[in-house]
């Protein structure tokens, strides 16, 4: 696949990002004889809705990372996060390490299901992200929800979304998911409706709860974005030092937005 070229030095790498995902998806739906037809089912086989695949064409909105995977999954065939990464170009490669808070790798391949069971099994979730976090041992998770978390464990090992280490505890296995907006949304307040703790804010060190609501302009809205934005990518930056591995097992959960329904 050949990356756009740019002939206009001053052009923003949003641009740019923006005419390479016009040029792959007109590429993709040269494969139909029926453009209307092509857009409906790419669309359904990217996991996006029409409307943003049309705003995509039409340069109006610049696709999030979790967007642009869902794209050049389906561009490339294949489910492999690390080979869609290593293929794609080079603008779609940048944006996707910018702002992806996962470290893609070969051996770990993107499964649906995962995403599908997160969002429909409480259990799952949270057994999911303890993992993640620390390994995870049988009998806490026994202790924390009886059998039907027993059971739980014994799927998600045979749908290799955990595996076993020698000690018998469970880290993630080498099949995992890259979460949607709306799985994002969901798994933020399931989490923190279990695992917050509002007593712990009457002293300082312990947790943090915080909210706040205005009346702002766009481009201050703009400006909290970008807060909000360089904000988690320094956790998560922090989070991946060697250093900085341990026990406690930590969520942060952000989410800014406006107080209107569409």
């Amino acid at each position: 696949m050949n990356n756009v070229s740019e002939t206009i030095a001053e052009k923003s790498s949003v641009e740019l990002l923006k005419d390479q995902v016009v040029v792959d998806l007109q590429s993709k739906l040269r494969e139909y004889s029926n453009e209307k037809v092509g857009m409906r089912l790419l669309a359904q086989k990217m996991e996006i809705s029409e409307r943003t695949f049309s705003r995509l064409l039409n340069k109006e909105n610049r696709p999030t990372y979790q967007t642009l995977l869902k794209i050049y999954r389906v561009i490339f065939s294949s489910t492999n996060d690390a080979y869609v990464l290593e293929v794609a170009p080079d603008i779609v490669k940048s944006e996707i390490n910018k702002h992806n808070p996962r470290i893609l790798s070969k051996e770990i391949k993107y499964s649906a299901d995962i995403e599908a069971e997160i969002i429909h099994d409480r259990a799952f979730c949270e057994i999911y992200f303890m993992a993640a976090s620390y390994p995870l041992t049988r009998d806490l998770v026994q202790y924390r929800y009886g059998m039907h978390g027993i059971e739980t464990l014994e799927r998600m090992c045979e749908m290799r979304a955990l595996k076993i280490n020698s000690d018998g505890t469970y880290i993630l296995g080498p099949n995992e998911t890259t979460l949607s907006a709306q799985t994002l949304k969901r798994v933020g307040i399931n989490l923190t409706e279990k695992f917050s703790k509002p007593k712990n804010t009457e002293t300082g060190g312990e947790n943090l709860i915080a909210f706040f609501a205005d009346g702002i302009n766009e481009k201050t809205y703009d400006k909290w974005l970008q807060i909000d934005e360089r904000a988690f990518r320094e956790k998560v930056r922090v989070a991946n030092l060697e250093s900085s591995r341990g026990e406690i097992r930590a969520f942060t959960f952000m989410t800014t937005d406006t107080m209107s329904e569409n």
